[in-house]
């Protein structure tokens, strides 16, 4: 898992033979039956999740990007698994997501964007990390990661404290399984071009998740919205692109 595995951008999909940024068209759908990287995809009535021409990876650019728009309920999803990894207890992960469809957020609009599953529940819970899109101030858009953990309640989360810029945000994310303080996580939000490891943006510490074993899957699109974000944003599409999974070394860009 230390080469790129599961991307969005057809002109990057090099483990699938296509030959670079020549390749022009996107596939018909985002899984491998249809000619994607992903092993399936779950999309609630109502809700849609595409591949679509032009893509957000601002290096190298892509062909295609995919974007997800969730029908008005508090229960739709538009999302993409990936289950090739296998109870990684260190597991990377990038993307880049596009949320400027939204406009403005609502002071409790929030939505999932990205979550990295165990294979079983442990105490309750199967996601060992969740990254959600919430408000900022003034109509800003943020970043909140929340962990499985052994405190209280097993939810161990922090709000990155930086509005997101306007248009396209890259997300890296480090999550280590390991007894007391050997679980952690460390996050990059919009770090500088680069594949040397800068300083994190933020981290979460002492996770203590052994309970959790390791990755088994990650899920990428939206899900779980508030009522105040299907109210506000139904039908409207984020974008995404350049999603790498790997074990152990720093993805950059």
């Amino acid at each position: 898992m230390n080469a790129k595995m599961k991307v969005l951008s057809l002109a990057m999909i090099g483990l699938f033979g296509y030959a670079g940024a020549a390749m022009a068209d996107c596939p018909a759908g985002p899984t491998t039956t249809e000619g994607g990287a992903w092993s399936s995809k779950f999309v609630t009535t109502g809700s849609d999740f595409k591949i679509v021409a032009g893509g957000l990876e601002p290096v190298s650019p892509s062909a295609c990007k995919a974007t997800s728009a969730l029908a008005a309920s508090t229960a739709a999803a538009a999302t993409v698994t990936d289950n090739s990894p296998a109870n990684e207890p260190s597991y990377r992960f990038q993307f880049l997501v596009d949320p400027s469809a939204f406009g403005n957020f609502g002071s409790t609009d929030s939505v999932v964007l990205f979550r990295a599953n165990a294979a079983a529940a442990a105490n309750g819970r199967s996601n060992m990390l969740t990254v959600y899109l919430v408000a900022g101030p003034a109509g800003a858009k943020r970043l909140r990661f929340v962990a499985s953990c052994s405190a209280a309640g097993f939810v161990c989360g922090q709000n990155y404290a930086t509005d997101l810029p306007a248009g396209v945000t890259r997300v890296e994310g480090k999550l280590t399984t390991g007894a007391a303080a050997a679980g952690a996580f460390s996050y990059w939000v919009n770090a500088a071009q680069g594949t040397t490891e800068p300083a994190q943006s933020g981290s979460i510490a002492s996770l203590d998740n052994t309970a959790w074993v390791g990755v088994k899957s990650a899920i990428l699109g939206l899900a779980a919205p508030t009522t105040t974000f299907k109210n506000a944003h139904a039908g409207q599409a984020a974008g995404f692109d350049a999603f790498d999974s790997r074990r152990q070394t720093y993805i950059g860009w």
